[in-house]
């Protein structure tokens, strides 16, 4: 987010690691839920955009700690929305966790109904940002991409496997509609610039299963189909229950934007091109022009 947003705007990425990747900002390393750290960082730098990116997203240690999973996934941007000015633009990033229902396809307008304490505090912490009045976006999604290094995403996991040919085992029970973390954010960019608020959901056209998923990956990397397997939730060790619907209507977004979302060949598509690129160098040049 930090990389598309540097092209136009003037940029402040908190994180409690270095910044990865090559994107031109300032870079302040921090513990956010230290006391006091929110106000000071919003009296100093007075944003007038705020992308809160910053989640404990592991659903298993959110059921084992789910003070932790509170403090960081609820409260914590609940207070950052509440110290800053009303006139600055607060973005929550939010989930599709937030839903365990029937589908497909979940609006905006749908109830949620969280099987886990990970989609019960992501859901608490939209709550409190809408709360706090103002101007406030908040975006659900699911999206996938390559990671900073520090740990692997399912995606890079996936990819590591089929090249080794090794067997995948992935559900075909689970449905969801992946996005490709750029196609993400140059489209959330595109979002905000419209002067899209409330609560939107930001998604992929398609809904696929964790298996197809796979299959269309494979498919796209020249790799073999046979060791991408089918299995069931039913069989999963987790702590954390899972929902088995979990997609996403994005119509919203499109009707703000003008801006289509992508299907599902097209992202892994372009997420596998970007695999040798740096950071900056994977976002479309109409992402640029600073401000």
């Amino acid at each position: 987010m930090s990389a598309a947003l540097s092209g136009r705007y003037q940029v402040v990425g908190v994180d409690r690691h270095p910044a990865w990747g090559n994107p031109q900002m300032e870079q302040r390393i921090e513990e956010l839920t230290r006391p006091g750290v929110l106000e000071e960082m919003v009296s100093q730098v007075r944003p007038e955009l705020v992308v809160h990116c910053a989640a404990l997203t592991d659903l298993d240690r959110c059921e084992r700690q789910p003070e932790e999973a509170r403090e960081v996934n609820a409260l914590l941007p609940g207070r950052l929305a509440r110290a800053l000015p009303r006139e600055s633009l607060m973005v929550q990033i939010s989930t599709d966790a937030v839903f365990g229902g029937e589908g497909p396809f979940f609006r905006e307008a749908d109830a949620p109904s969280p099987r886990s304490i990970y989609g019960r505090t992501k859901l608490d912490g939209e709550r409190e940002v809408a709360e706090r009045g103002g101007r406030f976006l908040i975006v659900r999604t699911n999206f996938y991409g390559w990671g900073s290094g520090r740990k692997k995403t399912f995606a890079e996991w996936l990819v590591r496997v089929l090249e080794r040919g090794e067997p995948a085992t992935l559900f075909d029970d689970l449905f969801f509609t992946p996005i490709y973390v750029v196609d993400f954010c140059e489209r959330l960019l595109r979002l905000i610039e419209e002067g899209g608020l409330g609560l939107v959901h930001l998604a992929g056209r398609d809904r696929v299963s964790k298996h197809e998923f796979g299959r269309y990956l494979a498919q796209a990397g020249g790799w073999p189909l046979d060791p991408i397997r089918p299995g069931s939730l039913s069989e999963a060790a987790w702590t954390a229950p899972r929902s088995s619907e979990l997609s996403l209507d994005s119509t919203r977004f499109e009707q703000l934007t003008g801006q289509a979302v992508p299907g599902c060949s097209e992202g892994i598509a372009r997420f596998l091109e970007d695999r040798a690129r740096t950071v900056s160098h994977r976002f479309h040049p109409a992402v640029g022009a600073t401000r």
